[in-house]
């Protein structure tokens, strides 16, 4: 993400695709293609009321993070009213929609740049004038988050702000990387589930993306690293036995049992259900059990802008005595209080204690 030409009236900027796009200033009404962008958009946008420049975005907030959009519709009523434009990964995405809502600029996810059509959507709403940029925050989760809120930063003139969360970002994420590197010791073996499914049925596990590469960034031994994600294999597990587990939780409504953390999450309920995965047939062989190493995580952590609150958790987690300074939730909170326009609540991350 970089600017190219910035005029009066108008920006050229490169997005996270390497595309060159020129877009008319200022930037009014905005179309977000995936709605879990909203978190990168309000801290970026900032001010009383972040919401009035968006116009229409897709439906995955509400169908997979119902508890922030929840969180959110509490403090702002009004975006319950957002006009919703489909969703690529449903097959749903309206490019008529998107138009009729006559935006000055329309925000894709990265990941849909293979999509089959997506070029075809693309050139439709260029011919109709309206100029369309790739952000990342899924793909390289690493990688893309400072040059996207820079680019964001750009388009919503908000260049300022964007250079603030960016600084904090890098500070956040630093905390860890640069200690990574002095430590000498074995790496801990790491064990990371989906915990949608809730503890009578194992999860999907993760390769070299989005945990998977968490995990290795953060000095782990990912032992799943090879396997083509989906559920583990029981026996494989108990054969590999982890130092460490952790099990990612959001609010899954349609799963009881599911792993539980979020804005509207009870200390005492998530601690609960934790616990019923360490139960499962052969769990109390594994080492992370036998060693109380067993931990929950918000999922969206590993796909947005505060990605730092996992990557600090992991760190902590995998390397409690180096680490033993470093609070993440409390640098959460504080990205809260400076970044976000509702509080902090519920549980984002949590650990089986002895």
């Amino acid at each position: 993400g970089l600017i190219i030409l910035g005029r009066e009236s108008e920006l050229t900027v490169v997005d996270l695709a390497d595309r060159t796009v020129t877009i008319n200033k200022p930037v009014e009404r905005v179309v977000l293609g995936s709605s879990r962008h909203m978190h990168e958009f309000v801290a970026v946008e900032g001010g009383e009321n972040p919401f009035t420049k968006i116009v229409g975005w897709g439906s995955d907030l509400e169908l997979y993070d119902k508890d922030t959009y929840n969180k959110y519709v509490e403090e702002f009523p009004e975006i319950a009213d957002i006009p919703d434009v489909g969703y690529h990964y449903k097959g749903t995405f309206s490019v008529e929609t998107v138009i009729t809502l006559t935006p000055d600029v329309v925000v894709f996810p990265l990941w849909i740049v293979d999509y089959e059509g997506i070029d075809d959507d693309i050139n439709a709403l260029e011919t109709a004038g309206i100029p369309v940029i790739y952000m990342d925050y899924y793909t390289k989760p690493f990688e893309n988050p400072v040059p996207s809120t820079l680019l964001l930063g750009y388009v919503l003139n908000k260049e300022e702000r964007a250079r603030e969360i960016v600084d904090f970002y890098t500070e956040q994420t630093n905390e860890v990387y640069s200690r990574i590197e002095e430590i000498g010791e074995p790496k801990p073996k790491v064990y990371v589930e989906c915990g949608s499914k809730g503890p009578s049925t194992y999860g999907n596990t993760y390769g070299n993306t989005g945990w998977g590469a968490m995990i290795t960034i953060c000095g782990g031994i990912n032992i799943a690293e090879d396997l083509p994600g989906g559920p583990i294999n029981p026996e494989y597990l108990m054969d590999k036995n982890p130092d460490v587990i952790v099990i990612s939780g959001s609010y899954w409504p349609t799963t009881p049992g599911s792993m539980r953390l979020g804005y509207f999450a009870d200390p005492e309920e998530s601690k609960e259900i934790l616990m019923a995965f360490t139960e499962r047939p052969g769990w109390d062989t594994i080492s992370a059990v036998e060693n109380h190493r067993v931990h929950s995580i918000f999922h969206g952590f590993s796909f947005r802008i505060y990605n730092f609150a996992g990557i600090q958790s992991f760190a902590k987690w995998f390397y409690p005595e180096e680490f033993d300074d470093l609070d993440p939730e409390e640098r959460f909170i504080e990205f809260h209080e400076r970044f976000l326009p509702v509080d902090y609540s519920g549980v984002w991350m949590m650990s089986i204690e002895e």
